[in-house]
């Protein structure tokens, strides 16, 4: 009889003592979900570029104002070009876009027409075979991480093209981690993709993608 209520009252605060670390796991767990969304959107945020500078790299080609244009240029990152050539996609770094010298230079580059609102959803997909984009807009989106222009590097590399570094791999790498991708696509299937980055506080156009579209061999 003694020895029961001995192992009773032991059982009981036991159970007394378990249910502290249970609901103070609960607490955790919950406060730790919050934080992972509150983070996120954070990180969200920090990767949205502002619409006036979107707006600005759109409205500065469709004028072609270099002068404009180029104000979104960072002075020591310049303007990574990707273009196609043969079968290969390849790239040009430039210290600054000059319409008069497009890159390459029989590919002028677009006179777009803007004016479409900026909308942060999934971008257009070109489509070879019918020869137009899955829809009309500018879009961004910013949690794609796009890798094209590491991939291109790489692939030169292989193919044994291009001399390319690891180093300058790894800076592609670092260069497409902080960037988002921009599509715009007028009415008349025409269109203008680039990247931009945040460099300490600002954003800069720092890549120009004109290969999605080009399906020539």
């Amino acid at each position: 009889m003694k020895n029961g209520f001995t192992v009773s009252k032991l059982l009981c605060s036991m159970s007394r003592f378990a249910v502290v670390p249970i609901r103070r796991v609960s607490v955790l767990f919950i406060f730790s979900i919050i934080l992972l969304f509150a983070d996120g959107g954070n990180a969200m945020s920090r990767m949205q570029p502002p619409d006036g500078v979107v707006a600005g790299v759109v409205n500065a080609f469709g004028s072609r104002d270099a002068v404009r244009l180029n104000r979104f240029v960072h002075p020591k990152q310049g303007v990574v070009v990707i273009y196609r050539q043969g079968v290969f996609n390849v790239f040009k770094a430039v210290s600054r876009i000059d319409f008069r010298k497009p890159v390459p230079e029989y590919f002028p580059y677009p006179k777009i027409r803007g004016g479409a609102p900026l909308r942060y959803a999934a971008l257009p997909v070109y489509d070879c075979g019918r020869e137009a984009w899955s829809k009309t807009g500018l879009f961004c989106d910013p949690k794609h991480r796009d890798v094209l222009l590491s991939t291109m590097a790489i692939n030169l590399k292989r193919s044994g093209l291009k001399e390319i570094s690891q180093e300058t791999i790894d800076r592609f790498r670092a260069l497409e981690a902080k960037s988002v991708r921009v599509v715009l696509v007028d009415v008349n299937g025409n269109d203008l993709v680039f990247y931009l980055t945040r460099i300490g506080e600002r954003w800069y156009l720092t890549i120009l993608d004109r290969v999605s579209s080009d399906c020539s061999a």
